[in-house]
Parts: structure tokens; C-alpha cells; sequence
């Protein structure tokens, strides 16, 4: 199962994932994605915060949210990121594609 909520602020949107992202769920993901309104310049937060679960569908689920933020010219930051997801995007070489932060409150 996975929730996902939209808010923004200025122009940063936040999209917070609650729940496991895998290869179910990970289409409701680039739905989301394909209905947001990004501001050039602003930026898309994806706060991972709430993330239980996440396999290599999530880790595509998140290259789509970079493409959609680079397209909008938008950048992107995947803030409390749980440990696995880091140790993926390490493992993966996709960690400099990605900045990261500590809380959903970056950028």
C-alpha cells in the first residue's frame, strides 16, 4: 500500500511517499508525477520519510520524478531518505543524480 500527498509552497512541491513503493504501487507514483505543475526554477521535494519499502520499481519511480523536474526546469531532492533507498542510489552510482536532505523542509 502507498500514500501519497501533494502540497506546495511557493514553488516547491512536496510530494510525500508513505508506504512501500515496489512494482505495484510505483505506477500511482508516476501518475502523481505526470499531474504536477512544477515552476522553472523551483523544485520538486520527494519526502521519503514515510517510505517502508522500496525495490528497484521505486528506484525507476524516482529517475521518472528527476526526468519530470529536469523537463520543468525544476531541481529535485529526495529528503529522509531510509537507509536502503541510500545504500540503492549508492550501490546504483545514481546518488550525485539525486540531492538528498535530512528533512522534508530542504530546499
Amino acid at each position: 500500500m502507498l500514500s501519497l500527498t501533494t502540497t506546495t509552497s511557493g514553488t516547491t512541491c512536496t510530494l510525500a511517499l508513505v508506504g512501500e513503493l515496489d512494482h505495484q504501487t510505483a505506477p500511482r507514483l508516476h501518475e502523481a508525477l505526470a499531474g504536477l505543475r512544477l515552476a522553472r526554477g523551483g523544485r520538486l521535494v520527494l519526502d521519503l520519510g514515510g517510505l517502508t519499502f522500496c525495490d528497484s520499481s521505486g528506484l525507476g519511480g524516482f529517475l521518472v520524478a528527476h526526468e519530470v523536474a529536469s523537463g520543468a526546469g525544476a531541481a529535485i531532492t529526495l529528503a529522509d531518505p531510509p537507509r536502503g533507498v541510500t545504500r540503492m542510489l549508492r550501490f546504483t552510482g545514481l546518488d550525485p543524480v539525486f540531492g538528498t536532505g535530512d528533512t522534508a523542509a530542504t530546499g
